[in-house]
């Protein structure tokens, strides 16, 4: 169900429903529930969010537990191992737990989760958000039901507030809302709407970039290859020995870091033909690339949910120990799995090379011309990535 089912449908809903996964998230409820009986157990006020600490170090926490769950995966098995799946789940689930005795509301699911953090990540290019309407909250509302929470007021209903202390009217992203609908059931004046937006538009918007996020986004580009090791390394005619821990260790390592280090280069070549002219940031430009690594994710899912996914019935059978052989599967065909695969990886980098001219378009003082020319390393070093990851996974 977690490796099968869950990735890829929350891969392929990102861009439609952002970080809604987080509104029934079954880590939480765990959390949810520790909070409500530790108070009742022992009454006492919960502890304010540390929120400098949090948006400095909360980020990077966040990328180091990604990076060991990635390496835990890769050298154990993780995918094929199901008590270690489900060690997995449970240190996540007791992260959630141990915060919610600590804090009020979600502090884990805002700073500390790595899946939310991955989450958060990939909500930016959702075509939905729930947003305030500036001017209804500015003229009309004293009491912030739906940050703060309350009483019933007028049309508003009792809640506890915004579960991840945001302000509808004071987002500039998806990141921080998780679309429980909490800031829409408490507001008295109907400001909180949710609205259809262009895709990733707070990209080149309102958005202000993060280096502890653009760090996840490359990992989780390496993921991709490290998902893929044996074929990556078929590909590249390596003779390692993947049964011998340090050399899988370094060779994991490695292909975590080289395709983060390959988009580096680009950006270095964007420099040297800038033409005179400053162009964005490494680190604003690099969101350019989100498309692509959601994509080479998806892609790389799609064939655990087409036909893995499909075998739920004689597996579970044969997990409990009974015969599933005559029950029926539902497995889409290899030559439909690397259609959609290829399909995906294709519109993704042909996304990525959007988003990074609509990104760097808002760069003062290039002429469009010498941007777009300035940008093309970054659009070849994208479809080289797309290439590799058609290479180790259609084929």
């Amino acid at each position: 169900l977690f490796w099968a089912w869950w990735w890829p449908f929350f891969l392929f809903l990102f861009p439609f429903l952002g970080r809604v996964w987080c509104s029934v998230c079954p880590f939480m409820i765990y959390g949810e529930i520790t909070q409500k009986l530790s108070l009742w157990l022992w009454p006492r006020k919960l502890k304010r969010w540390p929120r400098e600490q949090g948006e400095k170090w909360g980020g990077w926490f966040m990328f180091g537990l990604f990076t060991l769950i990635f390496l835990w995966e890769e050298l154990w098995h993780l995918e094929n191992t199901a008590y270690l799946s489900a060690c997995l789940l449970l240190l996540i689930t007791a992260g959630a737990m141990i915060f919610s005795a600590l804090f009020e509301r979600r502090f884990w699911c805002r700073y500390l989760c790595p899946i939310g953090g991955m989450n958060g990540l990939f909500a930016k290019l959702s075509m939905t958000e729930l947003r305030a309407q500036q001017g209804i909250c500015s003229a009309s509302c004293t009491t912030y039901q739906c940050y703060k929470g309350g009483p019933q007021k007028g049309e508003g209903l009792d809640t506890n507030g915004c579960p991840l202390y945001s302000h509808p009217a004071q987002l500039e992203d998806n990141r921080d809302c998780v679309l429980c609908m909490t800031c829409l059931k408490a507001c008295p004046h109907r400001s909180v709407e949710f609205n259809l937006r262009p895709p990733a538009i707070e990209l080149w918007t309102t958005h202000v970039p993060r280096s502890y996020e653009v760090a996840l986004l490359f990992l989780l580009l390496g993921g991709i290859y490290l998902h893929r090791l044996p074929e990556l390394q078929s590909w590249l005619g390596l003779q390692l020995d993947l049964t011998d821990f340090w050399q899988h260790l370094g060779l994991s390592l490695l292909v975590l870091i080289i395709p983060a280090a390959f988009t580096f280069a680009a950006y270095g070549l964007i420099q040297v033909f800038n033409f005179n002219h400053s162009p964005r940031s490494f680190v604003k430009l690099a969101y350019g690339y989100l498309p692509l690594v959601l994509g080479g994710n998806l892609a790389h899912y799609l064939r655990l949910g087409l036909g893995e996914g499909g075998r739920i019935l004689p597996i579970t059978f044969a997990t409990l120990g009974l015969s599933g052989e005559q029950l029926p599967i539902l497995v889409a065909h290899p030559a439909v799995i690397a259609f959609l695969q290829g399909t995906t990886i294709i519109f993704s980098v042909l996304m990525t090379m959007l988003l990074t001219q609509k990104i760097a378009k808002q760069s003062v003082g290039t002429p469009k011309g010498l941007a777009k020319l300035s940008l093309l390393w970054q659009h070849l070093a994208a479809i080289a990535l797309a290439v590799s990851m058609w290479m180790i996974i259609v084929f």
